[in-house]
């Protein structure tokens, strides 16, 4: 399914509006920039796992007005903005479909850059950026600064850190918690490359420095389900036989729920560290007995369930900036985790906005770069606690915050205040 939107008088922007809004030049007649959205269809995942998603609305229209409201401030560079839809079903996900998606983008639309949501296998962005396609990467796919220098100028995570840093502030906030005290620890992956560089480099040396040794490591093969099902048990079974009692969970993509899914057939029931990777808010509304004595570290409250009680909703600058445009358009949300798409594609918006803001020539991803590198704590995310961007980052989000679970809730709580990752 596609759907080309060309909104021309409308935007995003932070302090925003007003940067964007004195980089207006062009006209409605000026050529358009294209920018490709995914909009994740999860219905058939949920309906054969029988698995429950909180609903994050009008997609499309939340696009839409995003659209509008970047070209009512002089568009992208002073031309206006084309939006083009792909509707992407999350279900049986493949590196075949993942190519047939970079190409319909790449080559039928002709997309000069992409938002790209709920795109897992390691060959998507190696196809944009082949392209020379700007990548807003709204995935909690795992990317370390390596990843990013191979596929620069091109590939970008507006709303996430670098994962080497995640992880090392995972470890850092599970150890203020005291979580590896008297524990029988042991880390669980999905085995790839850069999840087992991430690990060498960023989390031994990260848990050795507070003296912990996990029991074992273990890889899991995710490059199908039978693999990744096979993976699992074997996991557990292991486990279960070194009385594994907390449990590190590296690359996202899922293995923490399927984790608990396995543990809770085979009545293994660790203490989880889960971030916001790992969708705690789909842990908690899945498997509410697994994710007891869970604790971590969140990113992006709107993924993880964090009670209103310990964050207002809304919150500060970015989430209230990216909630009034899409008001003003019809869209609305009842609490935070509706809204957790909308402000991914805020961030992608803006971030486009205020990278291109200023640029009197070609647009090029070179041009992107340079000025986003200027931004510095200019950039102001409505999905994360903290961001920035600074020379050599092509992640945004700079902060986290612990949590640990609570069964009184059923949610996220908040422990301490925002932490800086450690470079």
């Amino acid at each position: 399914m596609v759907l080309v939107i060309a909104l021309i008088g409308s935007g995003c922007g932070m302090k925003q509006s007003e940067v964007l809004a004195n980089a207006a030049r062009a006209s409605a007649t000026a050529e358009t920039y294209k920018v490709g959205f995914v909009v994740l269809d999860l219905t058939s995942l949920g309906q054969a796992l029988g698995l429950d998603f909180a609903s994050t609305g009008d997609d499309q229209a939340q696009i839409m007005a995003l659209t509008d409201f970047i070209n009512s401030k002089g568009g992208l560079g002073g031309r206006p903005m084309e939006a083009v839809i792909r509707v992407y079903e999350a279900f049986g996900g493949n590196k075949l479909k993942e190519e047939q998606l970079c190409k319909a983008f790449t080559q039928d639309d002709g997309v000069q850059a992409v938002v790209l949501i709920g795109q897992f296998q390691s060959n998507a962005r190696p196809c944009y950026a082949a392209a020379k396609v700007l990548m807003m990467d709204a995935t909690t796919y795992p990317l370390a600064q390596a990843d990013f220098d191979l596929l620069a100028p091109y590939l970008w995570q507006p709303s996430f850190p670098e994962y080497g840093e995640l992880l090392a502030g995972l470890v850092d906030g599970l150890d203020r918690s005291e979580f590896f005290t008297d524990a029988t620890p042991a880390v669980v992956g999905i085995d790839s490359p850069a999840n087992r560089r991430i690990y060498d480099e960023r989390v031994k040396p990260a848990l050795a420095g507070i003296s912990v040794e996990p029991v074992e490591v273990r890889w899991i093969d995710g490059s199908s389900s039978a693999t990744l099902q096979a993976g699992q048990d074997q996991a557990v079974l292991s486990f279960k036989a070194k009385a594994v009692d907390r449990l590190v969970v590296v690359g996202g993509q899922r293995l923490a729920a399927f984790m608990m899914e396995t543990g809770k057939k085979q009545q293994f029931q660790p203490r989880f560290a889960l971030t916001t990777w790992d969708n705690p808010e789909f842990a908690i509304n899945n498997y509410p007995d697994q994710v007891l004595g869970s604790e971590g570290v969140s990113v992006i409250p709107a993924f993880d369930q964090v009670p209103e009680s310990d964050l207002p909703f809304p919150s500060g600058p970015g989430e209230n900036f990216c909630l009034d445009i899409l008001a003003k358009a019809g869209q609305t949300f009842k609490d935070r985790q509706n809204a957790r798409v909308a402000f991914l594609y805020c961030d992608a918006t803006y971030l486009l906005g205020r990278g291109f803001a200023g640029v009197t020539g070609e647009l090029t991803p070179e041009a992107f770069r340079d000025n986003v590198w200027s931004l510095g704590s200019e950039y102001i995310s409505a999905a994360t606690y903290a961001s920035s961007f600074t020379r050599g980052r092509y992640a945004g989000g700079d902060g986290y915050r612990s949590i640990r679970f609570d069964q009184d809730c059923a949610c996220m709580s908040l422990n301490g205040d925002v932490v800086r990752f450690p470079r």
